[in-house]
C-alpha cells in the first residue's frame, strides 16, 4: 500500500511539470522545426543522477511553459533508443541544446545542473529576445529586417533561411555570426 501511495505521488509530481515529453514521432517537429530553441534531457528512469536532476528540470519546464521561444523537453532513452543513438547519448542524463547556432546536431550543455545555472543558460543562449509578434525587445536592425521579410513570399523566406543556415557554420566574426543567427530566428518565426 505504501509503495502504491509513493508511486501515485511521484506520478502527480511529474504531471505538474511543464516539460515536453519527446519521442521519435514528435522530436523533429517540436525541437528542430518549430521555430523555437530547445534544451533536452536524455535520461533513463533508473538513473540516480537523472532522479537528482528532476526537481530542477521540472521547475525549469514550469518556468518556460508559456515561452514562445523555448522548449524544455525529456527523452526517455529506455523507450527511445534510436533517438538517443541519433544524438550519441552515452550516459545519463545527457543535456543537449538546440538553436540556430547548433543546427540539427545540437550542442552539449556543459554548465551547472542546478536551477539557477539552467535558467541562466537558457536566458542567455536559447530565449529569443526578438519576437516577430511582439517586437518590444527587438533592435532597430531586427525590426527593419522583420518588415523587409514580411513583404516576401514564402519561397523567398525559405530561400533566405536556407542561405543563412548555409552560412551559419562558416568562419566569420562573432558579431556577423550573431546577426546571421538573429536573422535565422526571425525567419523561423515568419515561416
Amino acid at each position: 500500500m505504501k509503495t502504491v501511495a509513493l508511486l501515485v505521488l511521484a506520478l502527480l509530481g511529474c504531471a505538474s511539470a511543464q516539460v515536453t515529453v519527446l519521442d521519435g514521432d514528435n522530436f523533429d517537429a517540436t525541437v528542430l522545426k518549430s521555430g523555437k530553441n530547445a534544451i533536452v534531457k536524455f535520461y533513463a528512469p533508473w538513473c540516480g543522477h537523472c532522479k537528482a536532476l528532476a526537481p530542477a528540470w521540472n521547475e525549469l519546464g514550469d518556468f518556460y511553459a508559456g515561452s514562445s521561444s523555448v522548449v524544455v523537453g525529456d527523452v526517455d532513452c529506455t523507450v527511445n533508443e534510436d533517438l538517443c543513438g541519433r544524438f550519441d547519448v552515452r550516459g545519463y542524463p545527457t543535456l543537449k541544446y538546440f538553436n540556430a547556432e547548433t543546427g540539427t546536431a545540437g550542442g552539449d550543455y556543459q554548465s551547472g545542473r542546478d536551477l539557477d545555472s539552467l535558467k541562466a543558460f537558457v536566458d542567455e543562449n536559447l530565449e529569443m529576445k526578438c519576437q516577430v509578434t511582439d517586437q518590444e525587445r527587438c533592435t532597430e536592425k531586427e525590426v527593419g529586417y522583420i518588415e523587409k521579410m514580411r513583404g516576401k513570399s514564402a519561397d523567398e523566406v525559405a530561400a533566405a533561411l536556407k542561405r543563412l543556415e548555409g552560412m551559419r557554420d562558416g568562419s566569420m566574426k562573432p558579431e556577423l555570426k550573431q546577426w546571421v543567427v538573429q536573422r535565422i530566428n526571425i525567419l523561423n518565426q515568419i515561416a
